[in-house]
């Protein structure tokens, strides 16, 4: 089990005497907005958003800011993700009273935050700039172990089942375009409007890995691993893509598959309308397509 060196009394005065201070304004508004690019670990996250008695990414980054700051902290991402989720290029903002050293901030947090999350860089934004609701889309990578292995295993789906590598293919070429995706909601979900636009998908198969690649516009809660699990429970079973159009409209989530297992899911990255950090916050599939 990795340990959480966040947060902690006596740590949190360590930093304190260590650092300088980093805000010292007074003023009531906030004036300076920055954004981060980070990746975390999920397997012993409870998920990205905060939680008044669990360990989130959301929590420490924002215990960590905090204590560097001396002021209170709101970290704001680019989209939730759950328990056991993953993201190799996650982006969220943040707003402070007065400027502060960048390469000064990821060099100190890095210091002090858990080895499973890490800040890779930090900018300036501008103050409209939102990290959730300007993003134009978001990316996801889905990872299926298809041979028996010691190493990975809670990065991905172990899963050696014979599958139909052709149908997966012509599975994931039907959901691009604007669809209704309510039949890879999950249950229970709050959510009226199922409508997404999906601009990327596609899998990506080797020997011994097969990831599922997914871009688009806004996603339902657990839609990727709702779609991968019923993807591949439908090329196990060699079901036929007339069966698989059926369920897909059918809207009504009891009519597709369970969902495929938390750690296999990364969040890959956000697509802004104006690039960031040079494009390097955009998922990879998608720059390098």
């Amino acid at each position: 089990m990795r340990s959480s060196k966040w947060p902690c009394v006596s740590e949190s005065k360590r930093i304190l005497r260590a650092l300088p201070l980093a805000i010292m304004s007074g003023q009531s508004s906030f004036t300076h907005r920055y954004v981060l690019r980070l990746a975390y670990h999920g397997a012993e996250f409870l998920g990205w958003q905060r939680q008044p008695n669990g360990r989130t990414v959301q929590g420490i980054l924002e215990s960590t800011l905090s204590t560097w700051m001396r002021i209170p902290v709101e970290v704001v991402g680019a989209g939730r993700t759950d328990a056991g989720v993953h993201a190799s290029n996650y982006v969220a903002h943040v707003d402070c009273t007065s400027a502060v050293d960048l390469d000064e901030l990821v060099f100190r947090l890095n210091r002090f935050l858990p080895d499973d999350l890490v800040l890779f860089e930090a900018i300036p934004a501008p103050d409209e700039f939102h990290a959730r609701f300007s993003a134009q889309g978001r990316g996801y990578c889905y990872s299926i172990q298809r041979t028996k292995s010691a190493f990975g295993r809670d990065t991905a789906w172990a899963c050696e089942r014979p599958l139909n590598g052709q149908l997966l293919d012509e599975m994931a070429a039907s959901l691009l375009g604007e669809h209704h995706f309510g039949a890879f909601e999950r249950s229970g979900s709050a959510e009226t409007n199922g409508m997404c636009t999906i601009r990327h998908a596609r899998w990506v198969r080797d020997s011994d890995k097969w990831v599922f690649e997914i871009e688009g516009t806004r996603f339902l809660r657990n839609m990727v691993r709702a779609l991968v699990g019923t993807m591949v429970e439908h090329a196990a079973a060699d079901r036929g893509l007339g069966q698989w159009d059926r369920l897909r409209k059918s809207q009504k989530r009891t009519e597709s598959g369970p969902s495929a297992p938390a750690q296999g899911l990364t969040f890959a990255g956000a697509v802004y309308a104006a690039p960031l950090f040079n494009g390097r916050e955009t998922p990879d599939f998608i720059t390098k397509r």
